[in-house]
């Protein structure tokens, strides 16, 4: 067990989960270069059981989750603070952790160990899609593409604030899971390529994409989205290096805002999980794969066809 310095806390892990960034990070295809001989992942949940002399912030026995960007408190990201866990910092796929108290934050009570290690991440990214330049209202659309990480965290935190929710999946024998987490419609891919403009007269316009396909849905998304809708893009390349593009032809015709973001800020992560917690949400998983297993979980997680968080137990 490491010691803490003055600021440290020391966390003895007991789940890490997957995300697709630390896939690219694998692949070398990650945009920010990661530390040689990192410890990986950015996601995981455990209890403290050491602190420095100076944390002010947990006690041992607290259950805590890293933030992402673990020096990105709050406000807007500026190149100071792109640090983040299992990339540049030493991440949570590990028996313990040895965290800054100001990179951490407590966890709800009602989560299992497995399902707190899942919301560094894509529980983040799809809060801060939801929560962020303008909060959908009750009734309006949210669309969710896929059912990987991000899409049904998206859908979950969607009917939370009373909205709609349309999903896109790729295997129609996913489509009864979709509905039974919430989603009002569900359309298979396979079977209705071109989606969009059938998404447009089903639910009026999309008002809000959570754009998680990248360039082989991000078309049809425009075509589904309301005169003033919005989409956030989350994918902007896939894995062979293809870009999303424009469709002129369809963008000349809407006022469609496009936007980004990065996952979120402490403050973000403290915000959902409160919210998280007042609402007992549990996250979906798909797998839990014991911590001798860790690289079949990445095999797993790689082939694609998952529903939910691959999760790494660790205890």
């Amino acid at each position: 067990m490491p010691r803490p310095g003055p600021h440290q806390i020391v966390v003895r892990m007991r789940a890490a989960s997957l995300n697709r960034r630390d896939t690219m990070i694998l692949n070398g295809t990650y945009p920010l270069t990661p530390r040689p001989g990192i410890v990986s992942l950015s996601d995981g949940a455990g209890e403290v059981v050491a602190i420095g002399d100076s944390v002010t912030r947990f006690a041992v026995g607290d259950r805590v989750t890293g933030s992402y960007f673990a020096r990105w408190i709050d406000g807007r990201m500026h190149p100071g603070i792109v640090d983040q866990l299992g990339c540049t910092l030493d991440g949570m796929l590990s028996e313990f952790a040895l965290l800054d108290e100001q990179w951490a934050v407590r966890l709800p009570d009602h989560l299992s160990w497995h399902e707190a290690a899942t919301f560094t991440c894509a529980g983040l990214t799809a809060w801060s899609a939801l929560t962020g330049a303008e909060i959908p209202k009750p009734g309006q659309w949210v669309l969710v593409i896929g059912s990987g990480g991000v899409a049904p965290f998206a859908l979950q935190f969607a009917k939370l604030m009373g909205c709609r929710v349309a999903a896109v999946t790729s295997r129609g024998e996913k489509t009864g899971r979709l509905r039974a987490l919430g989603a009002d419609l569900v359309i298979t891919a396979a079977e209705t390529p071109e989606w969009g403009m059938k998404l447009r007269e089903a639910s009026g316009g999309i008002d809000l994409v959570v754009e998680t396909g990248g360039p082989a849905t991000f078309a049809q998304s425009l075509i589904a989205s309301s005169l003033y809708g919005r989409i956030v893009l989350l994918t902007v390349q896939d894995h062979i290096g293809k870009s999303v593009e424009i469709p002129g032809a369809v963008y000349q015709r809407s006022l469609v805002t496009i936007s980004r973001l990065f996952v979120g800020s402490r403050n973000g992560l403290e915000a959902m999980l409160a919210a998280v917690a007042t609402h007992r949400l549990r996250p979906v998983i798909d797998k839990v794969f014991p911590f001798a297993e860790a690289p079949e979980a990445y095999r797993h997680f790689q082939q694609g066809d998952v529903f939910g968080k691959v999760v790494i137990d660790s205890a």
